[in-house]
């Protein structure tokens, strides 16, 4: 008798307004092969109050989140990054690993579907050019300079921004004038 197939794996996506998500999750759609991941705009472990299982169907194999660098009207970014503060949060409190999208446009695309290729190599088309372009802009990456817009990292995210404020709170050495802006 046949087994069934395993469920493809799901991937969830999330980000504050204006971080781009949805068109994210619709160019993701349009790229990946159908029927090698399922792609979800909300984490269905977040609410839950039992941690995720890897042997339940909707266990979420790869949670994406949208980074900040997207435009964002000026009166909304204050709720912008409250929302992202929130599911930042909400992941940590619940134990959820999850990587930091950003870029712009195909790029941001791309940093996602470098991702999700860790997670299912079966996703991309069979076309060896498309396969190829992704497998190349991985290792590009690699091979230039990193810089934090390509880095999905949470962690490294926190130590960057934390040592920066840290920066910026310490009085400079005697002798040298503080910059007035």
């Amino acid at each position: 008798m046949l087994q069934p197939a395993p469920p493809s794996p799901l991937i969830a996506l999330l980000g504050a307004p204006h971080t781009g998500v949805e068109a994210l999750a619709q160019a993701l759609r349009q790229q990946i092969a159908p029927g090698s991941v399922r792609i979800s705009l909300h984490h269905p472990h977040l609410t839950s109050p039992l941690p995720a299982r890897s042997s339940e169907p909707d266990a979420v194999a790869l949670t994406l989140l949208m980074g900040l660098d997207s435009p964002c009207p000026a009166g909304e970014r204050t709720a912008q990054e409250a929302t992202d503060a929130h599911l930042r949060t909400a992941l940590a409190a619940a134990s959820i690993p999850y990587r930091v999208v950003y870029g712009a446009g195909e790029q941001r695309i791309r940093n996602a579907l470098i991702a999700i290729q860790k997670i299912a190599p079966q996703a991309y088309p069979t076309s060896t050019m498309a396969a190829r372009g992704i497998e190349n802009a991985s290792k590009a990456a690699r091979l230039r300079a990193w810089n934090c817009e390509k880095c999905s990292d949470p962690t490294c995210e926190h130590r960057l921004f934390t040592a920066l404020v840290e920066q910026r709170d310490t009085p400079p050495p005697s002798g040298i004038a503080p910059d007035r802006a």
